[in-house]
């Protein structure tokens, strides 16, 4: 009696978070699902025309899609090589615990807590080519000012550059619990064997944190994939179509062209291709070690 009624309790518990998960995760999935099968327009939504696979077809041809795809797979990997290099040597040196850390911490911290939208207008403001403020300290040590966000070749790595800047905090502090996490023990006996610094942290800190490293891969991979308002308000994808983003571009066809079936389609194929990407990270970085 006492067991069914523990079961009761979690069940109760449980209830509202497999309501939200039902409601806003699994319902929008399968909406999707069904309507990338149908020609919708967004206009007039109960006019619906099952085409079966037809927007499946059309994405193999669609040169849009393929290039918001290679931007968003540059995008991805960039914050990834640069990024968590940065994020792991910052959540060191916090670690240590040195006199303005906590200064450096805040630092750190305060762009996550930003709202993504007043950076971009921000980060906007000081790509200006004429009255920036970055040109204006290019100027000032003598280099041409540059075109930035008008320019097809510096336009991503400028939107590149303000997600690294805006992110770094998340992927510090994820790392930064990982590394409190391994006890201290493991480092008193490394340091009584000889080692130094650099053979701990080769040896010992990198082979324990590779979960929360995996962690932090993935959640990063997934954040860089759904880039949207930096694009949205700095350059709407261009110029000519450098900065398009598949997430914008999954926007602009459902409502600019109000091809909401596609844009079920294109939203489908990237989920797709993020669990793909989430399985083959799993793999590549699981880990035997625990502790």
């Amino acid at each position: 009696m006492r067991r069914l009624r523990d079961g009761a309790t979690i069940a109760l518990f449980l209830t509202p978070a497999f309501v939200g998960l039902g409601l806003f995760h699994f319902l929008p999935i399968f909406i999707a699902l069904r309507g990338s099968l149908f020609d919708l327009n967004l206009l007039v939504p109960d006019r619906e025309t099952f085409i079966g696979v037809e927007h499946y077809m059309t994405m193999l041809s669609d040169e849009e899609f393929r290039r918001s795809l290679l931007n968003t797979v540059v995008y991805t990997g960039t914050k990834l090589v640069i990024q968590l290099p940065l994020s792991f040597g910052l959540a060191l040196l916090i670690e240590t615990r040195l006199r303005g850390t906590t200064l450096l911490r805040s630092a750190i911290f305060a762009p996550t807590v930003t709202a993504v939208a007043i950076a971009a207008v921000i980060w906007g403001l000081m790509y200006q080519p004429q009255a920036g403020l970055i040109n204006s300290i290019l100027g000032a040590v003598g280099i041409e000012p540059q075109s930035f966000l008008t320019s097809k070749d510096q336009a991503l790595p400028s939107i590149i550059a303000l997600g690294i800047w805006q992110d770094t905090g998340l992927t510090v502090l994820i790392l930064l619990g990982g590394l409190q996490g391994i006890p201290r023990d493991f480092y008193e006996a490394a340091q009584l064997d000889g080692a130094s610094g650099w053979q701990a942290v080769r040896h010992l800190t990198l082979p324990l944190l590779r979960r929360t490293i995996l962690f932090t891969v993935v959640l990063t991979t997934i954040f860089a994939f759904k880039v949207f308002a930096e694009v949205k308000i700095m350059t709407e994808g261009g110029p000519e179509n450098s900065t398009l983003m598949t997430v914008y571009y999954i926007y602009k066809k459902a409502f600019v062209f109000l091809d909401l079936g596609y844009a079920f389609a294109l939203a489908v194929v990237l989920m797709a291709i993020l669990i793909a990407i989430a399985l083959l990270q799993g793999r590549i970085l699981r880990t035997r070690f625990e502790y």
